[in-house]
Parts: structure tokens; C-alpha cells; sequence
């Protein structure tokens, strides 16, 4: 099998997979999309495809676990700590000054 095809048959099985998460309204999430792979991948009659599961499913995995934080086991992020309001300011504390509009 060349690269394309290795590319096209992993853009499938994924396909397969999401689509068969939104037909059911289920979470679409990197977690639901694994175990559905690893359900399919336990059905599939296709040794090619079969193989072609597993390596997406490790794929998948190492990638989730490398983009996991570094930080201290059972503290939360920052922005997590609050949980009074679920807005995390991205541009510093400032508030907008006056009440003149500038448009």
C-alpha cells in the first residue's frame, strides 16, 4: 500500500467512525471517536482494514496523550480554578474604559 492509499483508508475508517457517532447524537469527543475504532476494529472482517483500525487507534492515542498537560497530578488549570463564571478572559483583566462608543 503507497502513502495515498494508507492517507485515504485512514480518512475512511475515521469518517466511518464520526459518522456513526453523529447518526447515534453521541459525543463527539477524541475518547468516543477511539473506543467507536476500537468497536469497529473488533467487527472488522478485513484483515487490511483491521490492521489499518489498530495503527489509527495508537495513532490517535499517542497524539491525545502528548497534547495532555504537564502540570502537577490533580491540580486544575488555570482557567479551570473559578468555577463561578466560565468566561476566562484571552486578553488580560482591563475592562473597556468610559461609556463613550468609538463607532
Amino acid at each position: 500500500m503507497n502513502s495515498s492509499e494508507i492517507e485515504q483508508l485512514t480518512d475512511e475508517l475515521i469518517g466511518e467512525a464520526v459518522l456513526s457517532l453523529l447518526k447515534e447524537n453521541g459525543p463527539i469527543s477524541t475518547q468516543a471517536l477511539i473506543r467507536r475504532l476500537k468497536v469497529m476494529e473488533s467487527k472488522e472482517p478485513d484483515v487490511r482494514r483491521r490492521e489499518m483500525l489498530v495503527r489509527v487507534i495508537a495513532e490517535i492515542s499517542s497524539n491525545n496523550l502528548a497534547s495532555l498537560p504537564r502540570g502537577i497530578p490533580g491540580e486544575r488549570p488555570e482557567w479551570d480554578k473559578d468555577t463561578s463564571d466560565n468566561v476566562y478572559p484571552l486578553f488580560g483583566e482591563s475592562k473597556q474604559s468610559g461609556g463613550s462608543k468609538k463607532h
